[in-house]
């Protein structure tokens, strides 16, 4: 029904969003210069459960500013795969750390030193902070003088402390590196928004465009993946915005977004309330005709639950 509505030459909110598309193009948005979108890498302690030591990290990284967002790294390669992604994990790792400002990783695991040396790329070693067992530290290892050594040299912060052998399944001594985590994080504190400078109607694996469609969904939510691309559509016109499906993943596993069965329709809805972005267009008045056309023709949408 949102499909038919907004292709309709007499649809109100068709016509809101067109000229939402148009004030986009004129004047891009700002985004807050203090966001952090972070990826955390390591063990878990079973299926679906992170490791102590990186619960700890994703607390005190998040209560540390309302700009900073942890990502566990793994929750995006599942929802990726749940959406139909079939490329390998190594290129995954390099296609999902775009979008990060920072990737924690911690050398906990066997699968943690895979990922490092992943990362390690020199495309990405800059993005580092590897978190290690200072036990190892005077070791003349691979791990010491390749990957670790790679990212030392691009000044990615490298922080050690005696781990625990029961640190994956209870706290240890992982607080001794809080104080390297924030300087990691916010050495230079910043202050004030920029001007996206992205083409916000080309999806790319960025940052920019992962907040862009959280946006569109708060805005127009609840709403489908077709749904959504009919928005894109209608706001720029016919593009290949196959990344969107990529991104939606990414939205889920931060839990930005979730998704559910609306009587036989997969939709998606934002469990935040307000954009990442500022926008020159009235937000409020547009999201407030997407959920009268919703409260009067899909009502399914609001479960009460």
């Amino acid at each position: 029904m949102l499909t038919r509505t907004l292709n309709h030459d007499k649809s109100a909110v068709g016509r809101r969003l067109k000229k939402f598309g148009l004030a986009l193009r004129a004047s891009p948005p700002f985004l807050s210069r203090a966001n952090q979108l972070i990826f955390l890498c390591g063990a878990n302690r079973e299926t679906g459960i992170p490791s102590a030591r990186r619960e700890a990290i994703k607390r005190f990284i998040e209560t540390m500013s309302d700009d900073y967002r942890v990502i566990y790294a793994e929750s995006v390669f599942a929802e990726l795969m749940k959406m139909g992604h079939r490329r390998n994990a190594l290129d995954l790792e390099h296609e999902i750390s775009a979008l990060a400002d920072k990737i924690f990783i911690v050398l906990e695991s066997p699968s943690a030193f895979c990922e490092l040396g992943a990362f390690a790329h020199h495309s990405l070693r800059e993005k580092l902070v590897i978190i290690n067992d200072s036990h190892f530290k005077p070791d003349d290892s691979f791990i010491n003088t390749g990957p670790i050594a790679a990212a030392a040299e691009a000044k990615a912060p490298i922080l050690w402390y005696p781990m625990a052998p029961t640190g994956i399944h209870s706290l240890d001594g992982i607080g001794a590196t809080f104080m390297g985590i924030k300087e990691a994080i916010d050495s230079k504190p910043l202050s004030g928004s920029f001007r996206v400078p992205e083409d916000l109607s080309e999806l790319t694996a960025s940052k920019i465009s992962l907040y862009f469609v959280h946006d569109l969904v708060l805005i127009a939510g609840p709403l489908s993946h077709e749904e959504l691309v009919t928005l894109l559509i209608s706001t720029f016109g016919k593009k290949n915005f196959d990344m969107l499906k990529h991104l939606l993943g990414v939205l889920r596993a931060a839990n930005l977004i979730r998704s559910y069965d609306a009587l036989g329709t997969w939709v998606y809805r934002s469990v935040g309330s307000r954009p990442f972005m500022r926008y020159s267009a009235s937000v409020h008045s547009l999201m407030a005709s997407f959920r009268r056309f919703h409260l009067r023709v899909t009502p399914e949408r609001f479960p009460s639950a």
